[in-house]
């Protein structure tokens, strides 16, 4: 999976997110859609190696994403 599709996809989905108006419900709808988007490409990645592919292809969409949903880490919606 290529980190420009997966910075194109939640750069997509960052005005959804914050339309929510909440942290929590931002964070559930990211770990919802996100999860089902990565499933249709094949297997899930940790949330180490999402953080990992953002950081060196699209640093500011990562930190844009996080602070809309309120975490430091796409680690904290893996259980992996």
């Amino acid at each position: 999976m290529a980190a420009k599709d997966l910075c194109d996809y939640l750069r997509g989905q960052l005005p959804n997110l914050k339309s929510i108006g909440s942290e929590v419900g931002a964070m559930a709808n990211l770990t919802v859609n996100l999860y089902s988007w990565y499933e249709k490409r094949g297997a899930v990645p940790s949330g180490i190696q999402i953080d990992t592919q953002l950081q060196q292809e699209c640093p500011d969409v990562q930190t844009e994403v996080l602070k809309t949903a309120g975490i430091e880490s796409f680690a904290t919606l893996s259980p992996n």
